[in-house]
């Protein structure tokens, strides 16, 4: 349902835009601006064997193989979308560049073939369009070198990570000759537009995230082949507890596919001056890697790597041998200085191996960043790791990592030791260190909207251990949960409720519902006040406990001033019920929105099941009641909220943005319009269906939902009773569902197998399929 799709008010937006080159980050690409709801002219070379008078979709066949590609990998955050990318060929349709706002070349990294694509779109594309080149390894300097003067005032290098659905970061690089408001706009469009995060980097080899983790790749693994350790104890030691990706070094070749070695490591080598760090290191050149190649055994592009499958790990001999039993103490740490503090071949490597990492990071900052804040964050949004390098050292301890460097015999470099006299590569909160050792303001995007920010001046409202409330000077209050997870504890209960009963005095005029943490919007109800209720077997407690929350819930959705929800990540149980009673809500377009309860012995005892139904039929569902008793037996988050809208599980007024990070400013604009002469909504009335309606013995469970049990269709039940009117009245009024939907949540939980489910999630966060 596009009509959801929100494009932030932009002086400039990109309304048509084309992509020059149909492979997997071309397409992918396309793809991206087509989920930001772009028309996109993406084209490649003619089909083989093809001439100009054959059909246009004959011709044109290499684009859409790349276009059907993407819907295959989910590139397209709804397969319709493909509609918007027209496939095109270099030769017959490069005329039609003179109709689109941003060109994108994504071509072969060689110099003459890009120069040439260059000189084509030259004399094709519209005064004052943009365009930019997707490479990683060539200067900008070099592309612009035989470009009219024009042109180079519109280009810059946009560097998107693959899949670019799913990598956040694009690095932008600019020339001194580049028009500031093109870079300007550039940056805008990538963050607001396609929501990415924007990193404006200088023209040096690798940028910023290939030239850190390119160097942490290839420096990591030389050092283990050079002391023969066991591949497997590398990356157990140096993954996980650092927060880096769980492949570990040697997995991540194997994931991104050794035969491309040469080309990236190489490129960069070359590229590199002889007394760069980087070159004490040559990975591409090893036996071990060159005979991996030899053999086709490039990882997950071939039949094997340095692993084969979960169980195998490569010899030297190019057999395979059973995963070791590692008994390395290092391996047990679950913290970097845990790790690095084992004096064992695992723990030597592992400070070796950061060492060395922090002390690149630190000799190139200021070569090629502004701030430590641009590393962390290439090396967070383009590597996958949990937090930077800098980011690391200062969890470890500056003082403790500087002795350590001593002990070893390691030189201390210059901007650790500024760290440690600053207090921190992040000395106090705003501040950062940049590239050169100065403590400086950290770097703010522009329209990116922090809760810790918002509030750090803003007087607090209400307060408990549960929950906090700030009243900002315009009447918008922020409602922020601060439990574990962002659960609804009977805390967070406690505070909305007197939040709603000052409702005529407090001076709000909107509420939002946010929280900093991209994951999780709420997880629902606390497990463990569920488990305590549920071992009583005190049905009055329980039916209390759920009452309790559904009055809440209820007094929320007909509160005096509009409540809007600022949903980001996964959002389920009382915490989609939050969603469901909101107003409206600002979605990210990844986040996630389910009802399991039936995995915990319970229905959404809260209003959700009711609430579902009802917003199904402003949406205009058909079948509204069989569609919401679906999701809720189905018990499955749906991901993505395109998909939540294409079930109808959105609000009609809801906005959906590709960027996590504007959520929160876009959810406080569109509080203080709503408020504007808001008016509480009416009570609604919920359908039912006719008595007889067999609900649950008709449901069918998906694969993800597992088979029935009978477990299952005892809970099913209860919620068919809410859903069919055996009573005969075919509808009711939503405060009327609400009691009969108490009803039958404290009939489902009030059985000693939905206990078990309840205590079974609580202790291994997996469901009890009793």
């Amino acid at each position: 349902m596009t009509e959801h799709l929100h494009v932030p008010v932009l002086e400039a937006p990109i309304r048509r835009a084309a992509v020059l080159g149909a492979g997997s980050m071309g397409a992918g690409i396309a793809a991206q601006m087509a989920n930001a709801g772009i028309e996109v002219l993406l084209y490649d070379v003619p089909a083989a064997e093809t001439t100009p008078g054959d059909a246009p979709e004959v011709r044109s066949a290499r684009a859409r193989a790349g276009i059907e590609a993407q819907i295959k990998r989910r590139g397209f955050m709804r397969p319709d979308f493909a509609e918007r990318v027209t496939p095109l060929n270099t030769e017959d349709d490069l005329p039609r560049l003179g109709e689109v706002d941003w060109i994108v070349e994504a071509v072969f990294e060689d110099i003459e073939v890009k120069a040439q694509t260059y000189a084509r779109i030259a004399q094709h594309r519209a005064p004052g369009s943009i365009v930019s080149s997707n490479t990683s390894t060539i200067p900008l300097a070099r592309l612009v070198e035989r470009m009219d003067e024009d042109m180079v005032r519109h280009f810059v290098i946009t560097h998107f990570f693959n899949p670019p659905r799913v990598m956040r970061l694009v690095e932008i690089v600019s020339s001194g000759r580049t028009d500031p408001q093109v870079l300007s706009r550039v940056v805008t469009v990538t963050e607001q537009q396609l929501g990415k995060v924007a990193l404006t980097c200088r023209d040096t080899p690798g940028f910023i995230a290939n030239r850190i983790g390119n160097f942490w790749m290839e420096s990591a693994a030389a050092i283990a082949l050079e002391r023969g350790l066991p591949l497997e104890l590398v990356d157990a030691v140096f993954s996980r507890p650092f927060g880096i990706p769980r492949t570990g070094v040697f997995g991540l070749f194997d994931y991104i596919g050794l035969q491309l070695a040469p080309s990236v490591w190489g490129s960069l080598h070359r590229a590199l001056p002889a007394d760069d760090a980087i070159q004490r290191f040559d990975l591409v050149n090893h036996p071990l890697m060159v005979g991996l190649r030899e053999r086709g055994l490039t990882g997950r592009t071939g039949e094997s790597g340095f692993y084969r499958g979960r169980d195998e790990v490569v010899t030297e001999t190019f057999e395979y041998r059973p995963r070791m039993q590692l008994d390395d103490p290092a391996v047990a740490a679950k913290d970097p200085r845990s790790v690095m503090e084992v004096d064992s071949p695992g723990g030597r490597f592992a400070f070796d191996a950061f060492a060395e990492t922090l002390d690149y990071c630190c000799t190139t900052a200021a070569e090629i960043a502004d701030t430590i804040e641009d590393i962390d964050q290439a090396m967070v949004l383009g590597y996958g790791w949990g937090a930077g390098p800098f980011a690391l050292a200062d969890r470890v301890g500056l003082d403790w990592l500087t002795e350590k460097y001593r002990a070893t015999g390691r030189q201390v470099p210059s901007l650790l030791q500024a760290a440690q006299e600053a207090g921190g590569f992040r000395p106090s909160p705003g501040t950062v260190l940049s590239s050169k050792g100065l403590v400086v303001d950290q770097p703010v995007r522009d329209g990116v909207v922090r809760l810790e920010d918002l509030t750090a001046d803003v007087p607090v409202l209400l307060r408990n251990d549960a929950a906090v409330v700030h009243l900002l000077d315009d009447g918008v209050a922020v409602f922020n949960m601060t439990t574990p997870m962002h659960s609804v504890s009977s805390g967070v209960l406690d505070l909305m409720d007197e939040l709603l009963a000052s409702a005529e005095t407090n001076g709000v005029r909107a509420l939002v519902l946010a929280s900093d943490d991209e994951r999780v919007f709420s997880a629902g109800a606390d497990l463990a006040t569920l488990v305590e209720l549920g071992r009583s077997q005190d049905e009055e407690r329980i039916t209390e406990f759920v009452a309790r929350g559904r009055t809440v819930y209820s007094r929320l959705r007909f509160a005096p001033f509009p409540v809007v929800s600022a949903l980001c990540g996964l959002a389920i149980g009382g915490g989609a019920e939050l969603v469901l009673h909101s107003d409206l809500s600002v979605v990210h377009a990844e986040a996630q929105l389910g009802l399991p309860e039936r995995t915990v012995g319970l229905l959404p005892g809260w209003g959700g099941s009711h609430q579902l139904v009802r917003i199904m039929q402003e949406a205009g569902v058909a079948s509204p009641v069989e569609q919401a008793f679906d999701v809720i037996a189905q018990a499955t988050p749906v991901a993505g909220a395109h998909a939540l809208a294409a079930r109808g599980m959105l609000h009609t007024q809801d906005r959906i943005a590709l960027s996590a990070d504007h959520v929160l400013a876009e959810a406080l604009r569109v509080a203080r319009e709503v408020a504007e002469g808001y008016t509480p909504p009416a009570e609604a009335t919920i359908p039912r269906l006719p008595a007889g309606t067999a609900l649950e013995a008709s449901w069918v469970p998906s694969p993800r939902a597992g088979e029935k049990t009978a477990n299952d269709s005892r809970i099913l039940r209860c919620l068919e009773r809410l859903h069919v009117a055996e009573d005969g009245q075919v509808e009711l009024p939503e405060r009327a569902m609400g009691e009969l939907e108490t009803k039958v949540t404290v009939e489902a939980f009030s059985h000693p197998d939905s206990v078990a489910r309840a205590e079974h999630m609580a202790s291994t966060r997996k469901p009890l399929r009793n």
